[in-house]
């Protein structure tokens, strides 16, 4: 079950943070935005159902692996905004394929 929620998750984050662009004005968005982000439930969430496995120390963990990461701030936005209609650039495709791996572990070990 815990591999199964991980591709879940992984899977997407993948299709709705690799969107193209740098940050706006309002800079990268913070750790705790990201986690809480990915936290929320429901229909208009990022992860909609599955969010409810994911526990605030995964999530937190999940954060600050993508905040840390090369992945763009707009991307980064939009994971907070729940954008699901994002489409993806290399630039982010390629940075979180490089933050997979830490994903993972966040995923499995928390």
């Amino acid at each position: 079950m815990r591999r199964c929620g991980a591709a879940v998750l992984l899977g997407a984050l993948l299709v709705t943070s690799a969107c193209g662009g740098g940050g706006g004005s309002d800079g990268r968005p913070s750790e705790g935005d990201v986690s809480k982000a990915l936290r929320k439930a429901g229909e208009d969430s990022l992860l909609g159902p599955a969010a409810k496995d994911i526990t605030k120390a995964k999530a937190d963990c999940i954060a600050k692996v993508l905040v840390d990461s090369k992945v763009s701030d707009r991307t980064l936005k939009k994971i907070v905004a729940a954008d699901k209609d994002f489409l993806p650039s290399k630039a982010d495709e390629a940075a979180l394929s490089k933050a997979g791996p830490d994903l993972v572990r966040c995923v499995a070990n928390k």
